[in-house]
């Protein structure tokens, strides 16, 4: 029995695993993966992309973009049985008085940003599609989700384009640019991170960065809390009931989907599997709700919520890029170099531009969305935490309850983009509306001034 589940399982699981424990060597022992600051999973993963290209790993590129997809999938349920902290959902909070504007600034630039970089990768690859072996001109959308939504995204909307649609290697496509935008939050980000300290342009800066924080093994009884658990070790374990609940959470989405699949028309049946990430989420919130209701929220601790959150973006970070196909790369390097880059330089010249005109935490607010913008909110935090070591301002919180502004402004995009019968002209003009409706309510809120970092 468990040598016939061992292939399509345990052995790609199995590599996952180990490549993540070689990462976390790899980063403790090497300074220049220190002084980048780069995540152990990106370390796994590019040596597992290597492995794989070479061909000393066999196992198929599929099994792990099926881990990708599982692991991102997850990530967004344990993010909707996370609810905010007591002390935050309070009225009068320090969350609803002084945080809305970093919020609102952060979804608005995000918003425009990611239309932004769809558009333009449009436009670059109309031009190589001239010179080159043509490419669906949609695959312009994988850009920002590779950089500014991350792998998961990635990896569901190509697989909604390349599966129902037969639109040829979206998946890989989209693997490549989640990867790239990795690469680009280590190697620009800290950089840029380095040069603002420098500048002074940091509330809190920092002398030196923790060594924990350096080599990323945190010295014995000095590590983090991994949260509470709620349930006696006698009965269950705490960590088990955390699981058990994220994926009862899961077999429900599973069967909501099969629902969809079955009752949506024939156009977006494509939808109920592609954006089951999205319906996760939301069964996730209803759950959590109706808990609320029957008095026992108190059972679900976000802290340890927040771990299992954890867990999923790093396995599905191992999993992105040991998934890339390097034939496919290297047979459409020119485009997909030219859409990379352009990328790049648009996302770090927009967002120093917004930044400098921010009247309060504008460097930091601007770290924190460069890194969330190039790879995951996780990437985010990282670079974050090199200009606010202690996380002193409210700005880590901002990271992740942006999203609440994000649902009133990208809500269409959910559903468009991952349709290529739509037509990529109805999706840019949905793009370019997303960027001036940002545009203009960060004019509006005065969240768009005069330039402050060179005074």
């Amino acid at each position: 029995m468990i040598e016939q589940a061992f292939a399509p399982f345990f052995a790609p699981f199995g590599w996952l695993s180990i490549m993540l424990i070689v990462g976390v060597i790899l980063r403790a022992k090497i300074g220049f993966f220190q002084k980048y600051l780069f995540p152990a999973s990106i370390l796994g993963g590019i040596l597992g992309f290597i492995l794989v290209s070479v061909g000393w790993i066999k196992i198929p590129h599929a099994a792990f973009t099926q881990f990708a997809i599982l692991f991102f999938t997850l990530n967004f349920i344990s993010i909707g049985l996370t609810g905010a902290d007591e002390a935050d959902a309070k009225p009068g909070s320090t969350i609803r008085k002084t945080m809305m504007r970093g919020m609102l600034w952060m979804a608005c630039l995000w918003a425009a940003l990611f239309a932004i970089q769809a558009l333009t990768s449009l436009g670059w690859l109309s031009l190589t599609n001239m010179f080159t072996e043509p490419i669906y001109p949609g695959i312009a959308w994988l850009v920002p989700s590779g950089f500014a939504q991350g792998p998961g995204q990635a990896v569901a909307l190509a697989s909604v384009w390349q599966g129902p649609f037969k639109i040829p290697n979206a998946v890989s496509f989209g693997l490549t640019f989640a990867a790239v935008g990795f690469l680009v939050a280590s190697f620009v980000g800290v950089p840029l991170a380095n040069w603002g300290i420098k500048k002074g342009l940091t509330v809190h800066a920092p002398k030196d960065l923790p060594q924990d924080f350096v080599t990323g093994l945190s010295e014995k009884g000095k590590g983090p809390s991994a949260g509470q658990l709620t349930t006696h070790p006698g009965n269950v374990d705490g960590m088990a009931f955390q699981l058990a609940i994220l994926m009862a959470t899961f077999f429900i989405t599973y069967f909501a989907c099969l629902g969809l699949k079955m009752i949506l028309p024939g156009p977006i049946k494509a939808l109920a599997f592609g954006l089951m990430f999205l319906w996760g989420m939301i069964i996730a919130v209803i759950i959590r709700l109706i808990l609320g209701k029957l008095g026992l929220i108190v059972y679900i601790d976000n802290n340890v919520q927040r771990r299992i959150t954890g867990i999923a973006v790093d396995f599905m970070v191992v999993a992105t890029l040991m998934a890339v196909k390097i034939a496919v790369v290297w047979a459409f390097i020119v485009p997909i170099s030219i859409l990379s880059i352009s990328a790049a330089v648009i996302t770090t010249l927009f967002l120093l531009y917004f930044g400098s005109r921010l009247d309060h935490l504008g460097f930091e607010r601007f770290m924190a969305l460069f890194g969330t913008s190039t790879g995951t909110a996780a990437s985010g935090l990282l670079l974050l935490r090199i200009v606010d070591p202690e996380f002193k301002t409210p700005v880590a919180q901002e990271v992740g309850l942006m999203n609440l502004f994000l649902l009133l402004l990208v809500w269409t995009s959910f559903f468009t983009f991952p349709m290529p019968q739509v037509g990529v002209a109805l999706n840019a003009a949905i793009a370019a509306g997303m960027i001036v409706v940002a545009l203009i309510i960060l004019k509006v809120t005065k969240l768009w001034g005069e330039p402050t970092w060179n005074k």
